[in-house]
């Protein structure tokens, strides 16, 4: 005896009523974080300015706790003979005279030629003999081609000057020390009219806009650091109770290192994090958290997965009426 599908509705119905409550009752799991202790806190920008040149100072712009700002004049050594060096070199690179003469005679040259061609040509079509000899009209056509590489020679000189006034240019920018970055001048190595080498230092640049905050990750949570995962840090002075230490800083990891310290079994970490209001001074500790993904949601729980398997024993075969 057949038996209506109908009959099966009921079931179906509260099968489905029951899968929809346990997956209510299933929990989302929530975004975690690997905890790290005793970070340490490094400047990114951070350079000592040299002296490209060896000389005397003429001018030292900026003082100890003055902002500096990117390409800005830091210190010049005294640049007089390299600004007349330039001046010379320049005025060599505008004069095109050379050229010009070139041109000129290529151009006289190639009528005085064609002239003769003419006329020979006049004097053949008339019956008559060639007035310009053969060799005469070679003389000319060689001195053509000579004034032809002369105009290459100018060209070359001409170039050559423009070149060297380049150079004499860059030479005379080693003079001055410039600012890589907008920053604070926290300190001056030397004083205007001090003697400087190559290489000296003569100011140091700081900005603490971002900062580095360097961290060691246990191998169990070494899949976790990747790079450009996001991290939150605080300030973590120890014997200290400050309200530093409440604020939270978001940054990413730029860096995870290739090998593993073989004692304690750690990785090392960079985070680059932007370091409002200076909180996070290099030379302190701080705490660093790696946010960790949730699962996916689209992963299906146990219970839909008996759920799915309970329809397919209760759903009757299409053949049945």
């Amino acid at each position: 005896m057949k038996q209506s599908s109908a009959s099966y509705l009921p079931l179906l119905l509260l099968l489905a009523s029951t899968s929809a409550a346990d997956d209510k009752s299933v929990p989302s799991t929530p975004s975690r974080r690997v905890h790290l202790d005793k970070c340490h806190i490094t400047l990114i920008d951070h350079v000592t300015l040299a002296s490209d040149r060896t000389g005397i100072l003429k001018a030292v712009k900026y003082k100890e706790g003055d902002s500096a700002t990117k390409g800005s004049l830091v210190a010049l050594i005294a640049d007089e003979v390299a600004q007349a060096n330039l001046a010379v070199a320049e005025k060599k690179a505008s004069n095109e005279n050379e050229l010009n003469f070139a041109r000129i005679a290529k151009k006289a040259a190639d009528s005085e030629h064609d002239r003769m061609l003419k006329a020979n040509q006049l004097a053949v079509e008339k019956g008559g003999r060639e007035p310009v000899a053969q060799l005469e009209i070679d003389k000319s056509k060689l001195a053509a081609d000579k004034a032809g590489i002369s105009i290459s020679a100018a060209e070359h000189e001409l170039g050559l000057n423009k070149l060297n006034a380049a150079v004499t240019a860059a030479e005379l920018n080693t003079y001055s020390v410039l600012a890589e970055f907008d920053g604070v001048v926290t300190r001056i190595y030397k004083k205007k009219g001090e003697a400087v080498r190559q290489g000296d230092p003569v100011a140091e640049i700081i900005n603490t806009d971002r900062v580095r905050v360097e961290g060691y990750v246990p191998l169990a949570d070494l899949r976790y650091a990747k790079q450009g995962a996001k991290v939150y840090v605080r300030l973590n002075v120890a014997d200290h109770d400050l309200p530093e230490e409440k604020e939270v800083f978001e940054g990413q990891i730029t860096f995870v290192d290739v090998v593993s310290e073989p004692i304690d079994r750690t990785t090392r970490i960079y985070a680059e994090v932007r370091n409002r209001d200076n909180i996070l001074r290099a030379g302190l500790e701080a705490t660093m958290e790696i946010e960790v993904e949730s699962p996916s949601a689209t992963a299906k729980s146990p219970t839909e997965k008996e759920s799915e398997s309970a329809k397919k024993v209760v759903e009757p075969p299409s053949d049945q009426k």
